[in-house]
């Protein structure tokens, strides 16, 4: 390790080599492969759901209507919101524009974690390890989903490699680029912070070997900074926290949550022991540390669920980003025996023998990567679909209304992205963009409201044999005075109905 009198300077100015260095290169081919694995897993075709409307409408919002809605609520998201707005304005806003970025971001987590091994325990693990976490159902469906948690595992990733390399080297430098990955990665997700613990078992193991308090104390520094940016984020999401009340750690919610965090049951049910057994191999070959792959993978679930009684952060996509260190220690557990067997099988077989075993491990989430791909989501309805029954049947003049769904949601979104038409919205008094919230607010006379629309289509929670029951009983009692129902198009947990004026 150098010397720690280099804290006190960046390194040294190089001149230019013609060509990388063959080290790099060799380098640059498995993360490149690795990471096109998790573009060609990653696809799934499926239509938006309840959040990723949120980031579309946070797109289409004025900068002024953008930070009244911040002051409201989802303030933790500013940073991806505002990189979103930047992005859609140069690239749109379709399906294919908006989840881009976490397409991109699941390639980029898959490659750098394929670095990642690779400095650490060598280049066979860390292919392995990268290939196993392509192959998760859960990194398929967040790679597929406009959001912010592709970024977050990525920057988990990049932020761990930015503290090896100032650990081999150290230089403010190095130090300064690790902080603001580290920074970035906060202010994507607070959760992420607890990526941190393995951070100090890093900076610890680092400074035992030879390191010492420079190292240490540059770290720390790292730290300090990342605490007194961060704190006025938390200050002030801390007055949002009703948006997160419904999470829960009942029994049920813990014995959902490794299947969901792993995108299957199947697969948490394979990869936690396989992990386990990575360890073990780890230490009995003493390739690298454990501490820090251990930590990553295990604290920040139970962070979360002994945080609840004061931070409803219990929520399995909230710790995707410990899915690297999981593929990390998988795949180690895969390719250290396969090392071991060296003088026993030609390079060839070797090779044969670890993609037969990571064949086996990836078929475990064979079922999940058909769940994450069924469109629409589970448990959401099937919002495109109708959408296309009203754009197909729509008049100029005609109105829409919407009832029996879940209050807490922003049931006006969906329709708002995947209608072509604008059917009047007949019961909405204020707009959303107007309150600062997901939603609007609607009227208290129903009567005015409605106007003469001579036809209206009802958007419904669907299982109701009269659409019309969903809506309270006043606005049920005019429109079954003023209307009366031509169709009824049932539709995954929505029905569409068209009513005609009497």
């Amino acid at each position: 390790m150098t010397a720690p009198s280099t804290l006190v300077a960046a390194d040294p100015p190089a001149s230019p080599p013609t060509r990388p260095p063959l080290r790099r290169r060799r380098l640059a081919l498995p993360v490149a492969a690795v990471a096109l694995a998790a573009v060609a897993v990653g696809g799934t075709g499926r239509e938006m759901w309840n959040d990723e409307y949120s980031t579309w409408y946070a797109t289409t919002l004025t900068w002024p209507e953008f930070r009244q809605l911040l002051g409201n609520i989802d303030l933790v998201h500013a940073l991806y919101y505002v990189a979103m707005r930047l992005w859609t304005g140069a690239f749109g806003d379709s399906v294919l524009a908006l989840r881009l970025p976490s397409f991109l971001g699941m390639a980029v987590a898959a490659g750098a974690l394929t670095a990642l091994g690779r400095r650490l325990y060598g280049g066979t693990v860390g292919v392995s390890a990268g290939l196993i976490f392509a192959a998760l159902p859960a990194v398929s469906r967040y790679g597929q989903e406009a959001r912010s948690y592709a970024w977050v595992t990525a920057l988990a990733v990049l932020a761990t490699l930015a503290l090896l390399r100032a650990l081999e080297r150290p230089s403010w430098r190095r130090f300064l680029l690790y902080g603001v990955t580290l920074l970035a990665l906060t202010y994507l997700h607070f959760v992420a912070a607890t990526v941190l613990a393995a951070h100090a078992a890093l900076v610890w193991r680092a400074a035992r070997r030879g390191g010492g308090r420079p190292v240490a104390r540059a770290w720390l520094a790292a730290v300090l900074g990342l605490v007194l940016t961060v704190a006025p984020l938390l200050y002030g999401a801390s007055g949002q926290s009703a948006q997160v009340e419904w999470i829960s750690r009942s029994r049920q919610a813990v014995a959902r949550y490794p299947g969901d965090l792993f995108g299957s049951a199947a697969m948490a049910w394979v990869l936690v022991p396989i992990a386990l057994l990575g360890a073990v191999a780890l230490w009995y070959a003493r390739r690298g540390p454990i501490a820090p792959l251990l930590l990553w993978a295990v604290l920040p679930p139970v962070f979360c669920y002994l945080a609840h009684p004061v931070a409803h952060i219990f929520l399995a996509k909230y710790a995707l980003f410990t899915l690297p260190a999981w593929a990390l220690l998988a795949g180690a557990a895969i390719a250290v025996p396969v090392r071991a067997l060296r003088r026993w099988l030609a390079p060839a077989d070797r090779v044969v023998v670890l993609g037969l075993a990571l064949l086996l491990v990836a078929a475990a989430g064979a079922a999940g990567q058909v769940e994450v791909r069924r469109s629409p989501v589970a448990g959401e309805a099937d919002f495109r679909a109708a959408a296309q029954v009203i754009d197909d049947g729509y008049r100029p003049g005609d109105g829409i209304a919407y009832a029996g769904f879940d209050p807490s949601r922003p049931i006006r979104l969906p329709l708002a992205y995947e209608l072509r038409t604008r059917p009047r919205d007949v019961f909405l008094a204020v707009p959303s963009n107007r309150t600062g919230r997901y939603s609007g607010v609607e009227c208290v006379d129903p009567v005015p409201c409605l106007g003469d629309a001579p036809r209206l289509w009802l958007v419904v929670g669907g299982g109701r044999l009269d659409p019309v029951d969903a809506f309270p009983p006043v606005r049920a009692q005019l429109l079954r005075r003023e209307f009366t129902v031509a169709e009824v198009e049932r539709l995954p947990r929505v029905d569409v109905a068209l009513l005609v004026r009497r």
